[in-house]
C-alpha cells in the first residue's frame, strides 16, 4: 500500500506488485508449456498405448486449469498502473466504478465459493451497499493473508473516516 501520487487527486491507494502477477503469471506459462509438451508427445508418437490416454488428460485439465489464471496474472501484469482500490473524499474507485462513500454501508473480506470449473477462487473484497446490492473487487491472488488483512483494515478504517461514527 503505497500513497497516491498528486496527479492522481487521491487520498489513498492499494496497490499490487506488479512482479507478483509476472511470476505467478510465469508459473502458470511454464505449466502450460508443460500441458502443450504433453500433447507433443502424443502426436510425436513417443508414447505407449497406456500414456496415450494419461497424457491428452493431464494436458488438458492442466489447460482448463490454469489456463485462465495465466491469462489473470498477464492482464494484471500489463496493466498500465498497479492500483487495485483508490479513494479521495467522494468515493472509492476499483478500475471503472466509482462508489460514493455514503452508499456504502460495509466492506469484508470474502472468498466465493468454489468453482466446479476453477481450481481456486480469487479472495474479494465484498462491498456491502446501503440498497442491498454487494460490489465485489477482486484480488486476483496478488495478496498474502497479511496483506489481505492490513489491505482490509485500511479500507475499513477509511469508510469509517468518511462516514462518520454512527455507521458501522
Amino acid at each position: 500500500m503505497l500513497p497516491a501520487t498528486s496527479e492522481e487527486h487521491h487520498q489513498g491507494e492499494i496497490r499490487y506488485r506488479r512482479i507478483t502477477a509476472i511470476w505467478k503469471g510465469s508459473l502458470c506459462f511454464l505449466f502450460l508449456v508443460l500441458c502443450v509438451l504433453l500433447l507433443w508427445v502424443i502426436v510425436a508418437g513417443q508414447t505407449e498405448s497406456v500414456e496415450k490416454i494419461y497424457y491428452p488428460m493431464a494436458a488438458i485439465l492442466g489447460m482448463w486449469m490454469v489456463g485462465p489464471f495465466f491469462f489473470m496474472f498477464w492482464t494484471r501484469s500489463i496493466q498500465r498502473v498497479a492500483i487495485l482500490v483508490s479513494w479521495d473524499e467522494q468515493s472509492l474507485h476499483a478500475g471503472q466504478r466509482h462508489i460514493p462513500w455514503n452508499q456504502i454501508r460495509k466492506i469484508e473480506l470474502a472468498t466465493p465459493a468454489r468453482s466446479k470449473w476453477q481450481l481456486s477462487a480469487s479472495p474479494m473484497y465484498a462491498l456491502y451497499l446501503k440498497d442491498g446490492t454487494r460490489v465485489h473487487i477482486h484480488t486476483d491472488h496478488l495478496f498474502g493473508k497479511k496483506e489481505l488483512q492490513s489491505s482490509l483494515s485500511t479500507l475499513q478504517k477509511t469508510l469509517r473516516e468518511h462516514q462518520g461514527p454512527d455507521l458501522d
